[in-house]
């Protein structure tokens, strides 16, 4: 007998196969998606995957993404659009040496020093962003210039869950099996995207959720070991920030439950040039 899981990713390959979920939005189409940092933890060459958990505990999460055009509202067909983010925890594949509680710079942040599943600390592994900031074992993401997390960071460790990217069907399409993310010291939940279009990054943004449907979520195992999550959306260093004057910001997808799972529908619109 499959389990709930095991039936989620039994369908076939067309959009909306994993589970139902809302439309996509044409009044969103033609509307600009902000750009905001890579973070600290993107990886390059990430599997050609639409279930990205890994055997990752949390709640389902279906992210459905359709990616147009913001000066034609065309649909872009066969964009790569790839995501990533943390576990229930707060950790990043790649980074068993980063401790989710640490904010940059050092110290201890709020929260309980929660736990990490599966991967396991690196040994002596050190990594320097672009700015040469040297970080150590069991310490916080490297920050970018304006003092906000972003710059990047090698990764240390050989896991990769919770990463993965598809190309867009006909339709500019993408589905997403993954997991409602944890927090980490200082972020909000969000889960990272990125688009290319003929081998040319076309946009990188983040998705953000409720602040009340996260504390519902986080209220469960294994969320609620470090719950209340002391970073919400009016307090993210980065949500409010584009990276352009006058960009829009705070991009949060429609969400819906089938049951216990999640799903988040977007579309997402940038300019080619």
């Amino acid at each position: 007998m499959h389990t709930r899981r095991e039936t989620l990713i039994a369908g076939s390959a067309a959009i909306g196969s994993l589970i139902a979920g809302p439309g996509f939005s044409l009044a969103a189409e033609c509307l600009l998606t902000s750009r905001q940092i890579d973070g600290p933890y993107h990886i390059e060459d990430v599997e050609d995957r639409r279930d990205v958990r890994s055997g990752r505990p949390g709640v389902d999460l279906v992210l459905r993404i359709k990616v147009v055009d913001a000066n034609t509202c065309e649909v872009i067909p066969g964009a790569r659009t790839e995501i990533w983010s943390c576990d229930a925890l707060g950790n990043y594949s790649g980074h068993p040496d980063v401790d989710p509680n640490v904010p940059p710079g050092g110290g201890r942040g709020p929260g309980s020093s929660g736990g990490r599943i599966g991967e396991g600390r690196g040994s002596g592994g050190q990594a320097g962003g672009p700015s040469g900031l040297r970080r150590g074992l069991g310490a916080g993401p490297p920050r970018d210039l304006g003092g906000r997390p972003g710059g990047h960071r090698e990764p240390t460790g050989p896991l990769r869950y919770l990463r993965g990217s598809q190309l867009a069907n006909d339709e500019g399409e993408v589905e997403f099996l993954t997991i409602y993310p944890g927090w980490y010291n200082p972020r909000a939940v969000h889960v990272h995207v990125k688009v290319h279009v003929e081998e040319n990054e076309f946009l990188t943004t983040q998705l953000y959720f409720p602040d009340d449907l996260t504390d519902t979520i986080h209220r469960t195992e294994p969320y609620v070991q470090r719950h209340p999550t002391p970073f919400t959306n009016s307090n993210d260093r980065v949500m409010r920030v584009g990276l352009n004057e006058g960009d829009p910001v705070g991009v949060f997808p429609t969400m819906t439950a089938n049951g216990e799972t999640q799903i988040g529908t977007i579309t997402i619109g940038a300019r080619r040039a």
